[in-house]
């Protein structure tokens, strides 16, 4: 049995390193299909279809929005060229004694051509972090994914055995369905002081009681039931195939309804799509 997962949850996963800190911010909600919305540095736009890959290994449905932000750590990361920067320095200084009242900015000399030195392994290292970082956070997602959909599945059972309950007078009304559809027609027949061949009120009876005939649809009902739970018993990515149960259970309590000869099962019939309804609702949220 493997467990449901239910497409609303999220997830935080904040870790520092020499190089950099990071922090990772992942939120799901329902969605007909997988859509992945990143916001991040351009510096790790680059990554983005790795980040892609890593998100589609896990999840299948979901609208999935995933926010990053990193602060690289200059004190590991920006080295100086000791070399060429005593080369400016005397470019510097001769450009003083010749002309006079030069000033000079750190900074701008910190981002003169050739004065900071880039480690090659630099972005790699980060984008390796990255990219392991969001398998971390990932895995936290899935599992509050995990736990939310158990609590839709205890829900969803919550529902059924509501709807196993309000079937039961219909279970019973089976039998008696013919006998009061034929006492129902003498009665009107001795209202109207009328008499009728009595094979012809037999083929009347058999005719509404044909109409009125509720048992395909209690049985189907039942079925319903029975197949809902094996999916919920199964588990995994279950989401479209219970979609599709509630479109059936709803079909038959419609159907339960406009074939409903008393008002006892009508009222069933109401529960049912409230019921129905209910499961529906939390189904939508079912990866």
């Amino acid at each position: 049995m493997e467990p449901i997962f239910s497409m609303t949850g999220s997830a935080n996963c904040i870790i520092s390193i020499d190089l950099a800190d990071l922090n990772i911010d992942i939120t799901s909600v329902n969605g007909r299909f997988l859509e992945l919305n990143f916001k991040m540095p351009d510096s790790l736009r680059h990554l983005e279809s790795k980040l892609r890959e890593a998100f589609q290994k896990k999840l299948k449905r979901g609208k999935v929005d995933c926010y990053i932000t990193l602060s690289q750590n200059l004190k590991s990361t920006l080295k100086v060229n000791k070399s060429a920067l005593e080369q400016l320095s005397i470019a510097i200084k001769t450009i003083e004694k010749g002309i006079g009242g030069i000033s000079t900015n750190a900074l701008e000399i910190l981002n003169y051509p050739g004065i900071q030195v880039q480690d090659e392994n630099v972005q790699s290292k980060i984008d390796d972090f990255v990219l392991n970082s969001l398998e971390t956070a990932i895995s936290k997602l899935v599992t509050a994914r995990a736990h939310e959909g158990e609590k839709l599945k205890l829900a969803i059972q919550s529902r059924l055995e509501s709807i196993e309950k309000e079937l039961l007078p219909v279970e019973k009304s089976l039998s008696e369905l013919v006998f009061k559809e034929r006492e129902k027609i003498k009665a009107k027949i001795a209202e109207l002081s009328i008499e009728i061949d009595p094979n012809r009120i037999e083929q009347e009876v058999t005719l509404v009681a044909q109409k009125a005939d509720v048992r395909e649809e209690y049985d189907r009902l039942k079925a319903h039931i029975k197949e809902v739970r094996s999916i919920l018993q199964t588990g995994g990515i279950c989401g479209k195939r219970l979609d599709f149960m509630m479109q059936e259970f709803n079909r038959e309590a419609n159907t339960l309804a406009s074939k409903a000869s008393s008002l006892d099962i009508t009222k069933v019939a109401v529960e049912l799509k409230v019921l129905i309804e209910q499961m529906r609702e939390q189904v939508q949220n079912i990866e």
